[in-house]
């Protein structure tokens, strides 16, 4: 199949959002097991996100389908330098702890704020870095897809917040757990279908624009985004629905220690110490 193909278009976006998630998440848990501090992978990563950039610059100059692929697959690499600071706990915001009980309204948004602002104010630093090197390209499909995956972030962080039942997922690193106590478990938001009908529009709208296309970078543009409408759109699901996420990156986080085994390693060191203590007890 050529790159202007859909179906090879529609194969590459689910096939890279599943991927990369899994390697962002596998990179995170592998550093935190290896007791590496965060920063020690920022210098790997800042590779990655400046060659995003170089491809976002590609992409932007090349009205083929290749430029096309490009500025996604930039914008992905680029949007993988956010997660990984954020995932690792470098760049997160100035409250580092768990929210305080009984918050509410106002005060709790607050927190959740100081506990998120500066991944935040980061991406939109970068937003608007892009938006002012790659405006005056001619395909914008790389930028739009950063703008895309910056929306739905935003959305599904409103989500979680208000109301979301299944918005706690075991895929998450340790180093921003205390995020979980922000998160409101307790009901769904009945703002999600409103967010849900949003998303559904924007689906719909990038479909029929690749319907409408009459050029092939146009075309394989379209569909990317729109792949990655419909996965997000997924996503949100996850968030309200019993159903897990761990299941698609299991290979990517360590496995749990079963609480058998825990507990069986407990006693056999503690029979250890005490076959020790009752020898050095008898010892002449």
């Amino acid at each position: 199949m050529s790159l202007a193909n859909p179906v090879t278009a529609i194969l590459v976006a689910i096939g890279v959002w599943w991927l990369s998630t899994g390697l962002v998440l596998a990179m995170v848990h592998w550093s935190t097991k290896r007791r590496l501090e965060p920063w020690q992978l920022l210098p790997l990563v800042t590779v990655f996100g400046v060659a995003g950039f170089l491809l976002l610059l590609y992409g932007s100059r090349n009205l083929t389908p290749l430029g096309s692929y490009a500025g996604f697959f930039g914008a992905l690499l680029v949007w993988a330098w956010h997660e990984t600071t954020f995932l690792t706990g470098m760049v997160t915001g100035r409250r580092k702890e768990e929210c305080p009980p009984g918050l509410s309204g106002f005060a709790r948004f607050k927190a959740a704020w100081k506990a998120v602002c500066d991944h935040e104010i980061a991406i939109l630093v970068t937003a608007v870095f892009l938006w002012l090197t790659l405006s005056g390209g001619d395909n914008l499909f790389g930028l739009a897809t950063f703008g895309l995956l910056w929306g739905m972030r935003i959305s599904s962080k409103i989500l979680i917040f208000l109301g979301a039942r299944h918005a706690v997922s075991g895929l998450m690193p340790p180093a921003i757990l205390h995020l979980r106590t922000y998160f409101n478990t307790g009901r769904t938001t009945p703002l999600f279908p409103v967010l849900l009908a949003i998303a559904t529009g924007l689906f719909a709208t990038l479909v029929v624009g690749a319907a409408q296309a009459n050029l092939d970078y146009s075309v394989v543009g379209h569909i990317l985004l729109a792949t990655f409408m419909a996965l997000a759109i997924f996503e949100h699901l996850i968030l309200v629905l019993p159903v897990s996420d761990t299941a698609l990156w299991r290979w990517a986080v360590p496995k749990p220690v079963p609480a058998d085994a825990v507990q069986n390693a407990t006693q056999s060191n503690l029979t250890s110490v005490g076959v020790t203590a009752k020898r050095q007890t008898d010892a002449p």
